[in-house]
This record gives structure tokens, sequence and C-alpha cells, in this order.
């Protein structure tokens, strides 16, 4: 990477020259004991520079040649004798030892010479770097000594206090299956998933709401730098051990100067890029939208919205807070405290009170059930007065929480996996149902839904949301610009939902939502039971729901919205021999026999007559069951009906409430129509 560093080719080589003046031997004694010279002190000059001094000419002097030669031949008797068992010792032990000692101070994925890096461009004022001994790891550690990083971009927003920072996700998406979450119930529903565009799906970064503190760029690039230098340093020395021996005793005459320099020079990365994507996020992150007197809470004593005053918002300027990150970088400042560059944005003075109304509405009959109403009344009250902000999501699950009997939810009945059974909370579906439609009739966006299992009664199927802990859950999200506050309550049979904000569709235009049957579906084949009450099953359906658009002008469009499949009941039969055994009891309270024909059916015979004559027929009779029930019953009103379908005009058990225009208000002002529309539901 020639941008990363430099190979300093005509330097190194002197340096490489240098090395080879030295014998084999102390070379790898000069490398081992060279190796701790890392810091910046020791790494201007060599620790001897008599090493790469020249030496004067001068005659050879005999005597000492003599006499050296002589000490050689003395050694190497020596040597050889003790290789031999001399002295008592063993020599394999000896050769053995020593072998091992030479190869356990040989690091293969180390440096084994003098090889210098320039780093000065990481660190003003930092020396050369002798890496000599050194593994990647620790030339790492090395350099990162040489400079520290606390680099912090501080928020300037004069309203941080009224700041909150967004949730930054972690990419998962609104929808979820029954699977992932473990559900039971109604795990056949269909589902309907929308995507909203979050403008934070794209943030990777993760701020404080008061500053952010920058990564460190240097130690992100620094493997790749290294890894490089070593892949080369590596690919000169396997070229170097092919060299001749000649070539390097000729070598070993040749003198060099003492001055050091370096092999490489790394250079700092070009971090531009880097740290514009970062202010572009924090810009985003740390945007905050004037607040222009939206209601901010729920008075439950009262029973009315609170609004809020006007809020400034603030606007971070990611251009020229770059600019003063890259120039703290440039002048190795980086442990630099730097003020983000932003502004203030006003909010506008104007009341908006005035312009909140119910946008969207609907209502549904309950049962007579009092434990399934109780549940209704209950779930109802845990989501009224909630106050979303603009982006953000609601949860029904997350707002209700688990239904339980600490909270004061009853069993009532419930579908799991197509049977009916008495569930905890039963009948809350008829609250995310009821706000479903609510929702859409106020312009806003649905995420996440799943249609029940089997047809509901209480709205139009097609039309109903079905939710159970933890999942599947009902969402939608306020994609409006002002907040909007939801107003939920259960009373005398019947379960209310409101949507209160600013206008959402244009003046004059709402929407409906309606659902059509499209298809009956046949009967599932029964199965064979051998306790229990038999049903006769029913069809299941699938439905066409729409978006009846109202305009302005009175002209109407329909467009399609989506298609919701409903299972059929099974329907449950007696085993032949359980179907005989009451058929035989049922019998014998009449004084008659019971048998069974050629298909397996239960019949009985009647006795015959007095005449005895043994040629007349035998009459048989079929015994019939009893009488088929598969839906649920409770107070002799059924819960969850499991009907063929009933066209949405004769649906009497759902109150569509269609906004046209401008909505219609219940009281003397909003508020007055709020509270007596729906009074507060405690508990």
């Amino acid at each position: 990477m020639a941008d990363r560093f430099e190979d300093m080719a005509g330097k190194r080589t002197a340096s490489r020259a240098r090395g080879q003046s030295r014998a084999r031997g102390s070379q790898q004694s000069e490398r081992r004991s060279t190796s701790s010279r890392v810091n910046s002190q020791n790494n201007t000059t060599r620790s001897s520079n008599n090493r790469y001094n020249r030496r004067p000419d001068r005659e050879p002097n005999y005597g000492i040649i003599i006499g050296s030669a002589v000490a050689a031949v003395i050694l190497v008797g020596g040597l050889v004798f003790a290789l031999k068992g001399g002295l008592g010792g063993s020599s394999n032990s000896s050769i053995e030892e020593t072998t091992y000692a030479v190869e356990e101070t040989l690091d293969p994925n180390s440096i084994h010479e003098d090889v210098y890096l320039d780093i000065s461009s990481f660190a003003a004022g930092a020396q050369l770097l002798n890496i000599n001994g050194m593994n990647q790891q620790q030339v790492k550690d090395a350099i990162k000594a040489q400079y520290t990083w606390n680099l912090v971009v501080n928020n300037t927003n004069p309203l941080l206090s009224k700041f909150s920072m967004p949730e930054l996700s972690s990419g998962e998406t609104s929808s979820e299956t029954a699977a992932e979450a473990g559900i039971q119930a109604d795990n056949d529903g269909t589902e309907q998933t929308v995507e909203v565009e979050n403008p934070y799906s794209s943030i990777t970064i993760r701020p404080e709401a008061s500053s952010f503190a920058v990564p460190d760029l240097i130690e992100a690039n620094l493997d790749e730098m290294i890894a490089q230098i070593f892949e080369d340093i590596k690919s000169k020395e396997t070229q170097e051990t092919k060299e001749s021996s000649s070539e390097n005793e000729s070598e070993s005459s040749t003198e060099t100067e003492s001055v050091v320099t370096a092999d490489y020079a790394l250079a700092l990365p070009d971090f531009k890029s880097q740290i514009n994507d970062y202010m572009s996020q924090l810009a985003t992150v740390w945007k905050m939208n004037p607040k222009n007197g939206d209601i901010t809470s729920y008075d439950r004593d009262t029973g009315e919205f609170v609004f809020g005053g006007s809020v400034d918002g603030y606007e971070l300027n990611a251009e020229t807070t770059a600019a003063k990150v890259m120039e703290a970088i440039n002048n190795h400042n980086y442990s630099s405290q730097i003020d983000a560059d932003g502004k203030t944005v006003s909010a506008s003075l104007d009341s908006i009170k005035d312009k909140y109304k119910i946008i969207g509405s609907f209502t549904t009959k309950t049962t007579s059930n009092s434990i399934r109403n109780g549940n209704i009344k209950h779930a109802a009250a845990a989501i009224n007065g909630t106050v979303l902000q603009p982006g953000e999501e609601f949860s029904f699950n997350q707002t209700v929480g688990q239904r339980t009997e600490e909270k004061g939810y009853g069993g009532a009945p419930a579908y799991n996996e197509g049977e009916v059974v008495t569930e905890v909370g039963g009948g809350v579906c008829q609250v995310s149902s009821t706000l479903y439609n609510a929702v859409f009739r106020a312009g806003l966006t649905t995420t996440y839904r799943r249609s029940h299992t089997f047809a509901p009664t209480y709205v139009t199927p097609g039309t109903d949301a079905t939710v159970s802990w933890p999942g599947p859950d009902y969402k939608f999200v306020n994609d409006s610009d002002h907040a909007i506050g939801i107003r939920t309550w259960y009373s005398d049979q019947t379960m209310n939902a409101q949507i209160y904000g600013v206008r959402v569709l244009p003046e004059g235009v709402s929407w409906e939502l309606v659902s059509e049957k499209a298809m009956d579906l046949p009967v599932p084949d029964p199965v064979i039971i051998t306790e229990g009450t038999e049903s006769e099953g029913s069809a299941g359906s699938e439905w066409q729901a729409y978006k009846v658009i109202h305009k302005a002008d009175g002209t109407t469009e329909k467009v399609k919205d989506h298609y919701t499949h409903y299972s059929g009941h099974t329907p449950k039969k007696y085993s032949p021999e359980i179907a005989a055994s009451i058929a035989a009891e049922q019998a014998a309270a009449a004084g008659l026999t019971a048998a069974t024909d050629e298909n397996g059916q239960a019949v009985v015979e009647t006795p015959a007559g007095e005449s005895g004559d043994s040629t007349e027929s035998t009459e048989h009779e079929v015994v019939e069951r009893p009488e088929d029930n598969s839906e649920p019953e409770e107070e002799n009103e059924p819960v969850h009906e499991a009907p063929s379908a009933p066209a949405p005009e004769t649906n009497a058990e759902t109150v569509h409430e269609y906004i046209e225009g401008p909505v219609p208000v219940l009281g003397d002002s909003l508020n007055e129509g709020l509270i007596e529309e729906g009074p507060v539901v405690g508990g």
C-alpha cells in the first residue's frame, strides 16, 4: 500500500548491508539484544556506533595471525573431546539442550534484523521505531504507545435538557412470526406488515445525548498497514537467502555510515470520508425538531390531554463540524474536545390547540359475558391516554403488558390451535381490532397486524387484529407531523377507540375500511374422537379488504388493501366403537337392540311381531347423535363464532363510524366532547 507506508528502498539496502557485515552467530545475539530498543530514545542511533565506523588501513600482524590459528586448533580439539563424551558428560544431551534453547528464542513471526519505522506522521516528535525482535501485535502496541486518542465532539444544543435521544434500533423489522414468538394461539392468521421509512435505519454510531466519542481511526488501520510491512520484509528476507556465500563475504568488507535511517515511513490515512460520514449521522441523531404546542401528556384526573408550550429545535452543521474534527486530527490533537457547529430552529408561537380534533373513531359491540367485558375494560384503560410523538410506534403488547390475574384479568373463551379454551385475558382482541379500525380511518399506518385463525363476529372478517402474549402484536406508527393521543374505553357492552390529533388526511377527505367475502372454503376433513362432543365443523373463507377513499369533490375511490384467509372448524366424529357404545346405551334405555350396519353406523333393531313370522323383515332406525355445536359458549352467548362469513351489510355486531369531511364534535368544546363520549376508565 503505497498510500499507507513508503518503503525507503535505497536506505533499506544500506541498512541490510550493515546487518550482513556481522558474523551470523553475532547477528542473532545482537538482534535479540536490540529487540528491547523500542522506545523513541534508543531508536535514534545504534547502541554501538563503532561497529559501523570506518577502520584505518595498517599492515597485517603475522604474530597475531599465527597465535589465532593455534588458539583455533585448541578450541576445535576441545569441542571434539566434549562431543565424544569427554569430561564424563553426555554429548547427545548437551546437543539437544543447546538446540532447544536456540529454537525457543527465535520467534518465526518476529522480525530478526534491524528494521526502522518512521511513525512521525502519527504523533508529533515521534522517533524512529526499531521493530527487531517484534511480532505484529508488539509493533502495534509500540505504535499505539506513541499517541493517545480521546477525540470527543460535544452537543452544543442550548436546550439539551429538553432533548430526547431517538431509539436506535438494531436492524430488526416490525414484523414477527408466531414461530419466532413461540405463539400457539391463532398461528394460522394472515399477517400484514408495512415497512415505514426509518430515518435511523442507517445509523451505525451510538453517541450519547451530550457527546460523541470518535472511534480511534489510526488503530483501525494499523493491522492492515503492519501486516503489509511484515509481508514485504519476509519477502525480501527470502530473496536474500538465495544469495551466494561469496557475495555475502564480499559484502562483509563493505564499510557503512553510522547514521540510522528509516526503512519504512508510515503515512497517516485520509480520514476525511469517515469523519464526514460520522458527522452526517450525528446530525441526524442529534436533530431536535421544534415543538409547536403539541399535546405532551394525558391528565387522568381531568380526562384531558395536556398541551405543552412551544419549544425551539436544533440542527447540527455536519460539514463545518467535520472540518473542525479533521483539523484536530491533522495537527495530532487526538484528545481534543470539539464543540459541534449548530443552530437553533425557532418554533411557531401560534397556538396549535385549536387544530386538534378526533381524526379517527370506531366502535364495536361486545357480548354479555361479564368476565370477557372486564378483560376488555382493563386493556382499554391501559391504552387510554397514550401519547405518541411523530415517528413513534405503538405496540399493543408493550402498552397493555401481559394479561394476568394479578392485573385483574379473568379467564374467558378463546381459540388456541383451533380449540376453544379458557384463557386469562380472553376477549382483548376486540380492543386491538377496534383500535386498528380507528387508526385506519385517521390516515395513520399500521406496521404489523395479524388476523384471527377463524373469522370474528364483532368486526367484519378481514378488518380484525388479533393479539396474544408475547405475540402476535398489533403495531402502528404516528407518521404525522404532530403528536397524537389515543382514547379507548369500554361502556355498556360497547368498545370505543378514538385518535386525537391534527388532521392527517387532506381537508374533506376520509378513509373507510370495508371487506368483502371472496370465496367460501370447504369444510376440513373430520377428526375421530373418543371423548367429548361431536361437531359438524364449518367452512373457511377468504376476504378482500378495500380502502374506500371519499374525496372532497364527492367522488369515491376503492383500492385493494389486503387479503385475509380464515380457516374452517374441523368436524369431530366419534370412532365406530364409541358410536356403537352410545347407540347401545340409548337402545337399552328404549328397550331396543343396538347394532351396526356395513358402514359401521350405529342402528337399532325393532323386536319381531307377536305372530313370530321369521320371514318378516327387520326394520332399522338410525339413532341421531348429540346435536352438533362447534362454537364456544359463555352465558348462553357465543364469544368467538365461526359463521359462514356474513356479509358486511348484515353484520349487526359491528358499528362503523365514518368521518366525512370535518370531524363532528360531540360536546360544547373538543375536550368536553372527549370526556362526555368516553369517561375515564379506571383500573
